[in-house]
């Protein structure tokens, strides 16, 4: 089980609940830096906790777009791979989607939607996209074209990647739907990672597996979790409610996706790679100033479900 955390409150709070490993979790970039980098591990041993991820990796928007620049930013890139692995960071969960705002380009049209209790958590409606829902200055460019660079870009990363034993680990599209705002998004449905496997049998050309995403979709997540296992290293863990144009994120255990068959599939399976909680809506204790789907206690709670399905399950199976 692995947490995305900030504050020294969280990482020791992380650690008490039995955490070992901590996703690095900057969705802009990652310092190029030996000595930053180091220092970032350092912090987490600090507490006990071994840095297992970076996500979402190096800044990658010139390469996404196929932009001025792209050049130098893959060869930042495979610097920065080289330093990770290193360090002992064996996944780095990335997107492709173009790279227009602060988290990359995941929308969302209502960010005070209610979930159970009144907690606040996050609702996208395609009927409420708008004009003004994520402005931009990029101009738009063809799906096929933006396939031409995800090739161009691991072509020239995955080699270095293997290299040093890190898993590039691609996320879905949230939501996965193009075009949107007026620009393709490629990773938007299960054919597109059937695509983005095939383009190399590394072992560092892998998914990351959100199980929300996917859920978006409407596909049976437990079965396309088992169809992709093998090039799984990570696993994200949240729940809606909903379908491809108008869902809502909610706690854990009162969505549509079946999260228990997911951890019994974890179980089956023998899975070995690594989870975390995802977007979990606010509890009244996070207080206001934490942001929509990261606060600590929807986090605590998620891994607390996920723990009680896990052992639950193994002490049925006598393990």
């Amino acid at each position: 089980m692995v947490a995305t955390t900030g504050n020294e409150r969280h990482l020791r709070t992380m650690k008490q609940i039995g955490v070992d490993h901590v996703v690095h979790y900057a969705m802009d970039d990652l310092p190029e830096s030996e000595d930053e980098l180091t220092a970032i591990r350092d912090r987490y041993a600090a507490f006990g906790l071994t840095w297992a991820i970076a996500e979402s990796g190096p800044a990658i928007d010139r390469i996404v777009l196929g932009k001025e620049g792209w050049r130098e930013q893959t060869q930042r890139y495979k610097h920065i791979l080289r330093v990770l692995g290193g360090l002992g960071v064996g996944v780095v969960a990335y997107n492709f989607m173009p790279q227009v705002s602060e988290d990359a380009m995941v929308i969302r049209t209502d960010l005070d939607a209610k979930a159970r209790g009144g907690a606040r958590t996050s609702r996208f409606a395609l009927a409420d996209i708008g004009p003004d829902t994520m402005p931009h200055d990029e101009a738009a460019i063809p799906r096929d074209e933006m396939w031409r660079n995800l090739e161009r870009f691991l072509e020239a990363v995955l080699p270095v990647a293997e290299s040093v034993g890190v898993k590039m680990a691609m996320h879905p599209d949230d939501p996965p739907m193009s075009p949107l705002c007026g620009l393709e998004r490629i990773m938007d449905r299960v054919e597109s990672f059937e695509r983005l496997l095939a383009l190399s049998s590394s072992p560092s050309n892998a998914v990351t597996f959100c199980a929300g995403c996917f859920g978006e979709l409407g596909v049976d997540v437990v079965a396309l979790f088992e169809k992709f296992i093998d090039r799984v290293p990570y696993v994200h863990v949240r729940n809606i409610e909903g379908g491809p144009t108008d869902f809502m994120e909610t706690f854990p255990d009162e969505g549509r996706i079946d999260l228990p068959g997911l951890v019994d599939a974890f179980e089956r399976r023998g899975y070995d790679g690594f989870v975390r909680p995802d977007h979990a809506p606010l509890l009244a204790t996070d207080g206001d100033e934490m942001p929509a789907g990261y606060g600590i206690q929807g986090h605590i709670f998620t891994i607390g479900y996920l723990r009680g399905i896990q052992q639950s399950l193994r002490r049925k199976a006598g393990a």
